[in-house]
């Protein structure tokens, strides 16, 4: 093939001066700009089941807390109950001082944010028998407070102050709900949904 036999390619038409690739994208036919991405698919939570073991400690958390349960429930060998804050400090004793139960440890406090109220969620622990099992108070978001529990649970103490500071919850007779992670100052409350983090000053 001669060189006069070669096909010849049109220029490639360049971006105008000052354009940038988002306006190229815009200008460009549907048929070519990049697809948009789908949101994440919120896959159900799978039901609520107890095997014999989770089974064995809920009817054993009833016992102990008849009369204070509001609502059970429980995953695997994990069951959990609510109660009324105001009855948090009974509840959590007998299950403390229960023989079978033997929840000795406070293993977690964490809260969670449901807008409308806020979650106290206490995941204690038997360290001789190996169960465990979850203690639940709903509080009104406006008005956010429990008992501490620090009389019961030493390890309640730092919880109970990250707690505090994250999500703005009042542990009523707790010694000193000094910052445990932010400094002293701090406006508002990370935890919670309604904390505005992208309202922020790049310098």
């Amino acid at each position: 093939m001669t060189e006069q036999d070669k096909p010849v390619s049109e220029p490639e038409e360049s971006a105008p001066e000052g354009a940038t690739d988002e306006t190229a994208q815009a200008e460009a036919p549907a048929s070519v700009r990049p697809a948009r991405r789908a949101p994440p698919h919120e896959e159900e939570a799978p039901p609520e089941v107890l095997n014999p073991r989770g089974q064995t400690t809920l009817g054993l958390l009833m016992q102990v807390a008849d009369p204070y349960v509001i609502a059970h429930g429980g995953r695997d060998d994990i069951p959990w109950i609510e109660t009324r804050a105001q009855r948090l400090t009974e509840v959590a004793r007998r299950c403390r001082d229960h023989r079978d139960l033997d929840l000795k440890m406070l293993h977690c406090l964490l809260v969670v944010d449901y807008i409308e109220h806020l979650q106290a969620v206490y995941v204690l622990l038997s360290p001789v028998k190996g169960t465990r099992a979850i203690l639940k108070v709903n509080v009104p978001a406006d008005e956010p407070k429990v008992p501490s529990l620090t009389g019961l649970w030493a390890a309640t103490d730092w919880y109970e102050r990250e707690m505090h500071e994250l999500f703005g919850m009042e542990f009523e007779g707790h010694p000193n709900l000094s910052p445990l992670i932010l400094y002293e100052g701090f406006e508002g409350y990370p935890g919670l949904k309604s904390f505005p983090f992208n309202d922020y000053e790049e310098f």
